[in-house]
This record gives structure tokens, sequence and C-alpha cells, in this order.
């Protein structure tokens, strides 16, 4: 790492040297002080971290030196908000329900998030009629606005309704059933992790780095709400309703059956307005 922000280039006089998944800098870090102290001429070194850990030596001696940026993802009202502005920028006639129709459907991800307003604006064509809901769930398209984590995490909040909603549009989409159930399942092992080490006094620092991606490290706190929904036994029965389920649809049992069922069983209630097992919802 420092060699590379030591080394210059023939071709520009200044460089930005970004250094990824910088958390896993290990050592005393003399060298870095070294390099802090007496850092390369027009370099940039750039360190990408989830959350460094401030009390090791190194990271003191970066802090010290280092501009620190936070970017954490935007989330709930902040990000609509962040969207309500770009709208108003670009004079996008959209009204609250279709912002609100596209940040529930792209989710935080702002990069994506301004690919389909430039989607939007295009369609928009210059004019001022007032863009609906409808409008931007037809140009962002079924398989876009119906993002799989969003069903599997409701099943981690046990929240039957959602993911059997979230379940009967992906699987109109044409998404494969047994996808669908590898990230229920995934789901249910992820919330099981997160339950027995929270139970042994895990830090939460270190349950994010050993279940979710470092990206997704902000989740943790969702994740060990939805481990305090459950209780051992309630996850080993949810785990072998899924397992009914995947036996069910590799021997030819309508997927959508399988599945609610799966659901229903595995989160142990039915809460207000779900689907009983089997009875595909209404449209």
């Amino acid at each position: 790492m420092l060699e590379a922000a030591r080394t210059g280039s023939l071709f520009a006089p200044r460089r930005a040297v970004v250094v990824r998944n910088a958390d896993a800098i290990k050592g005393e870090g003399e060298e870095v002080e070294g390099y802090l102290d007496d850092p390369a001429p027009g370099a940039a070194l750039i360190l990408m971290a989830v959350k460094p850990d401030k009390r090791k030596k190194l990271w003191k001696a970066i802090l010290d030196h280092a501009k620190v940026v936070t970017a954490d993802p935007l989330k709930g009202a902040a990000l609509k908000a962040r969207v309500r502005d770009e709208v108003r920028r670009r004079k996008l006639p959209l009204d609250a329900a279709a912002v609100d129709e596209l940040t529930d459907s792209v989710g935080q991800d702002l990069r994506r998030l301004m690919g389909e307003l430039d989607k939007l604006e295009a369609y928009a064509g210059g004019s001022t009629d007032k863009l609906t809901a409808d409008d931007v769930a037809a140009v962002l398209g079924r398989s876009l606005g119906q993002p799989i984590y969003k069903m599997s995490d409701a099943l981690g909040d046990r929240k039957t309704d959602v993911v059997l909603g979230q379940l009967e549009k992906l699987l109109d989409d044409g998404e494969p059933s047994l996808k669908l159930l590898g990230s229920l399942h995934r789901s249910l092992r992820q919330v099981r992790a997160a339950r027995a080490m929270a139970e042994a006094r895990v830090p939460a620092r270190a349950i994010a780095a050993k279940l979710l991606p470092g990206n997704m490290a902000f989740k943790v706190d969702s994740l060990l709400a939805s481990a305090r929904r459950w209780t051992e036994d309630e996850l080993k029965a949810a785990m072998v309703a899924l397992d009914r389920a995947d036996r069910g649809i590799k021997n030819g049992a309508d997927a959508w059956a399988a599945l609610s069922v799966a659901v229903v069983e595995a989160c142990g209630r039915t809460a207000p307005g779900a689907t009983r097992p089997g009875e595909r919802p209404s449209r």
C-alpha cells in the first residue's frame, strides 16, 4: 500500500491510491506512521473502512492525520429527502406517492436511484403532468421493483403478510422458486447465528464482520432486532418448514402453495391481512 503511494507516475502529477477493506490492515503501524509524517507529494491515500478500530495504535495514528469522510447509506426519511431534492432539481413532476414507490422499490443505492431518475426524466419528456406511483412502477419494471432482500428481511422480522406479498410478486416475475427458498433459508440461518452470537455476548461489530458483507454492516442492528423475535426452538421449527417446502417443490408440488405454507409455519403466526396457506392473494 505504501509502496503504491510512494511510486510516482510518468503520466500525471497527482494520483489517488484507494485501499478497499482497510479494516484488515494489521500490525502496529510504524511504517504507516512514518509515511503520515512524510507523505508522498501529489498522492492522496484513501482508506475505505466500514468501522476502523480506534483502540488500535495504527488507527489512532491514521485518524489523527486523516480527513474522515462518513459515507453511511441514507435510510428512511433522509433517503426520501435526498431523492425529493434531486426530483426538485430536475423539475420532475413526481407526486409524493411516486417518490415513495421509487425509494421503496430501488432501496438505498444512490447510484441506482439516480439512474432510475434518468429514466423517469426521459419518460416525462418535459411534460408537467404529474407522474404517479403506477407510472414509476411501470418505468422501473416489476423485476426491479421487487428485490429479493425485502422478502428475506421480512421473514427475519416475522412479517408473514409482507413475505407472502413479496413472494407472490417475485414468483409472478419469474424468479425460480428454489432461489427464493434459498434466500429465505439463508435469512433464517443468519438470524439464528446472530442470536447465538448475541447470547454469547459477541460485540455487534464482530457479528457484522462475521455475518454481513462489508457494505451491509450497517444492517447489524436490524439483524439483532430480528434475532430477538425468535427462540431457538422456533428457528429450528422454521428451518424444518423450509426443508419440507424444498422436498415438496423438488417432488413436483406447486411452488406458491409449498412456499406460502412454509412461510406461515415458519413465522408461527399470521399477521393481520396475511394470506391463508396455499391461497394466492387477491389482485
